[in-house]
Formats: C-alpha cells, structure tokens, sequence
C-alpha cells in the first residue's frame, strides 16, 4: 500500500552524479537532451497537478505549445574549474513558454498562494547570498565522501538549505529535505538539462509552477529557476504550500507524485542531515495520514444507502486515496450489482459479497476492511475495502472501474450514477498505522498456516509474532520496488528488507527500515524459535512461525510474499529478534 512515512532510514542513495557538472549560476543547454539518469528517475509518473492543502484538490493538464527557449551553448566544465557567472536570464517579467506536459518535477496545480517571506536584498539580507558582481568567480567545490550517499552536499549549498528552509518555516528537517530533493533532481546542480517533460533548473520546476513559486532570492532582480539560491528558496516555498512541516511526506509527493520518489528524497535527507545541521532528523511530519471521510448523500438518495454500507465506502476510499468520488463511486456499483446486498441470494453474497467480486479478485486483494480478524465475503466493509484497493492498485477510478468490471458502458453507468448520489463530505486527517488482524485470525498448533496470500497466525504463538505476520499480510499482494519500504515504512511496493522491515515494524521489533547489509548485524546471531532473518549483501528474508517471508518471484509475481518451502541458508546471515 502507498501510505505515508513515519520513519527515515538512512540508505545507499540511488542517485549518482552522473553528469560532469556546471556553473552554479550557468544557464540550462540549448535543449532538452537526453541523458543517463539514474533508473529510479527514469519513468517519472505524470504529474500534472500538485495537490492542494484543501481536503479534496483538482488536478489540472497544462497545455503545451511548441515554443522552445533559447539558452547557453557553452561547453560543460569539469568539477573544481573557477568560473565567472553566467549570462543573466530573462527579464523578471517575461514568462517562461511551457515545454511538453508535465510529468516530472513539479507542476502546475492548485497548491495555495506562495507564502512571501521578507524580500531579499541584494545586500545580502537574512535569506540570501549577496548577488555575484559581473567579474566575480564562482568554485565549484568538489563534492565530500558521504557515508551513506553516493555523494555528499556541497559545501557551497548548504547556507542556502539552511536560510531557505528558515525563509519558510519547513522546521528542522527543511534542510535536509531540499538537499534530498537537490540531490535527486539535478544531482546537485551537475546536470541542469530541461527533462523530457519540461522540467528545468536545479530544482526541476515545470515553467507553469515557477511563474507561482519563482523567487528571486539572490536579490539580483530575476527569479531564474537555473540559479541555485533562487531554485532552492522557490523549492522551500512550494514545500511550505503543500504542508511542510506538518505533512513532510505529503510535501514530497506534491513535488513530484511517487512514493519511490518520496522514499528516495527521505533517504538522502537522512544521510545528509548531520551535513546540513539537522542532526537529530527524525519523524516529525512524517506520520502517514489518511483522510477520513463523514457524507451526506445526495437527498434522494439519503434512505437508500444503509447507514453500514456508507461507512464501509467512507471507510474504504479514505484508506485507499479514492477521494470523495470513490466514495460515491463504491456506492453505485453495490446499488447496480446488488441493491446494497438486498438483490443476492445469501449463497452470491457468500461468494461474491454485495460488490460482485470474482473468486481472482478476492484472492489478489482481499483486505479485512472492519480489522475484526477475518475476511469474509459478504462483510460490506470487507468487501468495499478489498474492491478500493483493486481500484487503487490501477491508478484512477475508471481504470480501477473497468478492472472490476471490464465494459466501459459500465463503467459510464457507475460515474453517472455516482454523480447523482454525491452530496456533500466533511474530511479529517487521522495517522495511518498498521492495523494487526485480531486473534480470531489464528490456528491451532505452533506453525502458520497459508491460505491464499494470507498467513494464519499460531493461537499459540507471542502477540508480536501474531502482529508480524498481520503486517506482512496486509503488504503480500504488492509488487517488488527496488528501495521499496525504506525511506517510507508506507509504500506501493517492498524489496527484500524493506519487506522485512516492515514486518518486523508491524511487531514492534524495529522502529527504523534497514536494508539487506544491516540485517546482518540486526537482533541476536543464530535462529529463533518464532522469527528467523537470514540476510547478506545483496539479499534478505524472514521465516516467521515456519513460513518464508521472500520477496522471490513465484506464480504470483514478484514482491513480498508467504511460501510454504524452506529456507536456503548458504550464503546468509543468520539472526533473530531478542527472545522470538
């Protein structure tokens, strides 16, 4: 599940400087060129609306014409080179013409207004670094060995982390955060090329959002998305509009709408924090959240949706980002496929359950929607929750709509019926944690038993392994995700340790991802009697009251998941958690 992140883990940052790197205050090239990224920052999604700080935001397209913007053609230089700045950019009141639409980087959207701090000067004012004269040089430094990531932060920058998150009030993790951001969008300023989505600077603003969150921060007079302080500080504003600090991880998705993206930023934040002076980087704001929602349907429509049938879709979407419209949505298919349940013999409602789901659904998706400790079909709460997620899993509501039920007719008719029942929803945030199956969710003897992608927990076994294997059920259908649960407790999918991780999170063994290498040093040597992790360089995995807890790939794909088969220690590591 993609859910928000309560803790950091500082990890082996997957971006490295790859490109030889360019003046600090040097223009973009001529054109978008085409050059080797990282992979996790090679499929960006779309996102071509940031979201708003209100409880439900619009997402808005940006059109695209063709202009092309001018730029610089000087040569790259090598790192350490001393050079004069470069030609100044447009006048401040020229616009810069948008490139293709959105899809990485930051968009246009609904985000509020930008907060304004006090204007910098070109005097040097608390917030800026005094303008550069027409002769003054500028050094690229080269970069410091990190511990933790492939690079370190340049000294150069890290004033400017600082004075931009205080601009704005991002609290202690604000530096570490836009050094996390800098790092993976422009690998410090080393590669300044507009991305194939429009994207430019060093902070990779789309030109319809830096119209917004433009500052000129140097106090030079233009707001120039390829001067490192005026990037950085308009960078601090858009976080700062998006919720930052109170929602760190909801900041980083509006930058860009990934959750790898938001792990990856969170992990080189960690890594970098005791560069940039926050040394005690750690959990505030990063509390995952979900939206609770309390509707009223349209008047028509108030006596014919049962009062349990409406908290199930509230429940549902709020738990799988469906927003108000998939609430309604959930409403309609159970009113078009089964009358809320009154339209199905008691064996349909056993076997599909008042939303019409097929036996593959509930086996892919199945979700204990009421958290009673059983999945049963003809559970509304079970049901709504297992259909959310098959919805959630395909990005939108339609394709989530037509997954269900592949007709696009069908499709229509849910969205129509849908609109006619929407009425009006008062939205709360509540923090997101891992919700344990309860004890009716349990076998007799002293070895779990599978079930589908479910694990039964031993009735005999200590209340942290019952929990253990609860959050290991609740993430066995996603796929694998490099990076996958590490800067994010929370994520669309798991790697190996991250899948470990987590499962050791749900138990409450661990309060912090670690990856495969640190396993090996994780609890006490040798096998437990409940929990076994086995974990080398490259690789990890559990065996929890006798079943494999791997990512390995089998008929079901890869990513986290139970397997009846035992372990293969050769090669590994071999530890286990204090007393289990």
């Amino acid at each position: 599940m993609a859910r928000r992140a309560p803790k950091i883990l500082a990890i082996v940052a997957t971006t490295a400087a790859t490109i030889v790197p360019t003046a600090l205050a040097a223009p973009a090239p001529t054109a978008p060129v085409e050059t080797a990224l990282p992979a996790a920052a090679t499929a960006l999604p779309d996102t071509s609306s940031a979201p708003s700080t209100s409880a439900e935001s619009a997402a808005t397209e940006t059109a695209a014409p063709p202009a092309e913007e001018a730029a610089s053609s000087e040569p790259p230089f090598q790192r350490g080179t001393t050079l004069a700045p470069g030609p100044a950019a447009a006048a401040p009141n020229s616009k810069p013409a948008p490139k293709h639409p959105p899809s990485g980087g930051t968009a246009a959207g609904t985000l509020p207004p930008a907060s304004t701090p006090e204007t910098p000067s070109s005097t040097g004012a608390e917030g800026a670094l005094p303008a550069p004269g027409p002769t003054e040089a500028l050094t690229i430094p080269d970069l410091p060995a990190s511990t933790c990531a492939a690079t370190g932060v340049p000294p150069l920058l890290i004033p400017i982390y600082r004075r931009a998150a205080a601009a704005y009030g991002l609290g202690p993790q604000g530096p570490a955060v836009l050094a996390g951001i800098n790092e993976v969008e422009t690998a410090f300023g080393t590669n300044l090329n507009v991305s194939s989505a429009g994207a430019e600077g060093w902070m990779q603003f789309m030109p319809s959002t830096w119209e917004t969150y433009g500052v000129d921060a140097n106090g030079d007079g233009v707001k120039d998305p390829n001067n490192p302080e005026d990037a950085i500080f308009a960078a601090a504003s858009y976080l700062s509009a998006a919720g930052m600090p109170t929602d760190t991880y909801g900041a980083i998705y509006a930058y860009n709408h990934a959750d790898w993206y938001v792990s990856e930023v969170l992990a080189n934040a960690g890594c970098y924090a005791a560069e940039v002076g926050a040394p005690d980087f750690g959990g505030e704001g990063l509390q995952p959240q979900i939206k609770v929602f309390r509707c009223d349907p349209a008047p028509a429509w108030k006596k014919e949706i049962p009062a349990a049938y409406l908290n199930a879709f509230e429940s549902a979407a709020g738990r799988y980002e469906l927003g108000q419209r998939g609430v309604w949505a959930l409403a309609a298919i159970a009113r078009l496929g089964s009358d809320f349940g009154k339209g199905m013999s008691g064996r349909e409602l056993h076997r599909e359950g008042p939303l019409g789901l097929l036996p593959d659904e509930w086996k892919r998706y199945a979700v204990d929607g009421d958290e009673d400790g059983r999945i049963r079909h003809a559970d509304v709460a079970d049901s709504a929750a297992t259909l959310a997620r098959e919805i959630w899993s395909r990005g939108g509501l339609s394709a989530g709509i037509f997954a269900h039920n592949q007709a696009q007719w069908y499709v229509q008719e849910v969205l129509d019926e849908a609109e006619q029942m929407e009425g009006g929803c008062q939205v709360r945030f509540v923090d997101w944690r891992v919700a344990p199956l309860g004890t009716g969710f349990e076998t007799a003897g002293e070895t779990a038993v599978l079930s589908g992608n479910l694990a039964s927990a031993p009735r005999s076994a200590p209340p942290a392994v019952k929990a253990a294997i609860a959050a290991a059920n609740s993430i066995s259908t996603t796929p694998y995700v490099w990076g996958g649960g590490h800067g994010s407790f929370y994520s669309s999918g798991y790697d190996c340790s991250g899948a470990v991780s987590f499962a050791l999170y749900g138990a409450g063994l661990l309060d912090t991802p670690l990856t495969s290498g640190s396993l090996e040093s994780y609890g006490e040597p040798g096998p437990g009697k409940w929990i076994t992790i086995y974990a080398n360089a490259t690789h990890a995995y559990a065996e929890i009251a006798g079943l494999r807890w791997d990512t390995v790939g089998d008929v079901e794909g890869t990513g986290p998941r139970w397997h009846p088969e035992p372990p293969y220690p050769e090669g590994f590591v071999v530890r286990h958690p204090p007393g289990y």
